[in-house]
């Protein structure tokens, strides 16, 4: 597994620096059709034209295609980083009874996470990663200033089309509840998504549901079929790893036109509305499910790792063992007032007799 190491580790700088080389989009038409067709099979199509004395012009940015390319760089260069890491890895080994991967598991974890979260291959046109919309120097939300002032929701892998609402923070995101409703207080608590839609029935994670949207929103990354990231990862750089994590079955009968099928963005007409376009049968479907599952559970692991929520706001440095803040004036007394009324609230729920 490990004996062309040197050789990947290479391969994966080599890239990196081809990514680095990848021209931004110019001022003039002709430079902005060639940086299109860089990021997409065809140039991109603007449905808001100009209109003459309006403003703003057009609702897309004029610097969208220049920021895509840079984020897209930036993407793939952390993807190098993650499979380094990985080639530097010691293999952990399968230990104990029940079997736990040791020493390195929970690092083949975290890394796996950072390797999907950032494999741009997983969607159709190649060119949209789940980190696209949630970069870590963001905050792990939407990284184009200009589009967080206009559109605000974030392109697709047609960059055409843009998502519903901004991209929602991945930071602390595992730490929410399944979806619930509280009787007492007549509200939803939990779930993730701004509107709670990724309940966490399935996986008990609301984290790791959220995590399987994206791929198959026509209006996001827009595979038809969720089977297209088994399809994708059979051939990935890092299937051994992925294997390796989950012992995941990649012994599927695909069909003839899968690949096919998987560059094609949902909404297709051809696919008739059916959401599992890929002919599979009962129990290869069952395996790419599965697959799909630890695809959730593996970004939701990356998102518990201090890769993305490490506790190191100013308010968890003061509440640590061994304090490294000391809180203002002003901020005691905010934190002070919270527990105040925290305390009555308490109370109150204390002697409601449905509580």
């Amino acid at each position: 597994m490990r004996s062309d190491k040197s050789t990947l580790v290479k391969a994966a700088l080599a890239t990196v620096l081809g990514i680095l080389s990848v021209p931004l989009a110019g001022s003039t038409e002709a430079q902005a059709q060639g940086a299109a067709q860089l990021d997409q099979p065809f140039p991109a199509y603007n449905p808001y034209p100009p209109l003459p004395g309006s403003v703003p012009p057009t609702v897309l940015p004029p610097d969208l295609q220049s920021e895509v390319l840079r984020v897209r760089r930036e993407v793939q260069t952390i993807f190098g980083r993650y499979f380094a890491e990985w080639q530097a890895l010691t293999p952990p080994t399968l230990t104990g009874q029940p079997p736990t991967l040791f020493p390195t598991g929970y690092d083949a974890v975290r890394i796996l996470g950072g390797l999907l979260n950032f494999d741009e291959n997983m969607s159709p046109f190649q060119n949209q990663a789940c980190s696209f919309c949630h970069m870590p120097y963001a905050g792990f939300s939407g990284p184009i200033p200009s589009v967080n002032l206009t559109m605000v929701a974030y392109p697709g892998t047609f960059r055409d089309r843009a998502a519903k609402r901004t991209a929602e923070r991945y930071t602390y995101s595992p730490y929410f509840a399944q979806l619930q409703y509280n009787q007492t207080q007549n509200l939803f608590f939990g779930g993730n998504f701004w509107d709670g839609r990724a309940t966490g029935y399935k996986l008990q994670s609301a984290d790791a549901e959220q995590a399987q949207h994206p791929p198959v929103d026509p209006l996001e990354m827009g595979f038809a079929d969720t089977a297209s990231i088994a399809f994708r990862l059979t051939s990935a750089s890092y299937r051994q790893l992925f294997e390796l994590v989950w012992g995941a079955d990649f012994d599927i009968r695909w069909p003839a036109n899968t690949a096919e099928i998987c560059g094609i963005p949902q909404g297709a007409r051809r696919f008739g509305g059916s959401p599992t376009p890929i002919a599979l049968s009962p129990t290869d479907r069952t395996k790419a499910n599965n697959i799909y599952d630890h695809w959730g559970q593996s970004i939701s692991f990356l998102e518990h790792t201090n890769d993305v929520s490490p506790f190191t706001s100013k308010f968890d440095c003061a509440q640590a063992p061994t304090p490294c803040y000391t809180m203002t004036a002003d901020e005691m007394a905010g934190f002070n007032l919270f527990n105040a009324k925290a305390t009555a609230i308490r109370a109150t729920l204390t002697a409601d007799p449905r509580c």
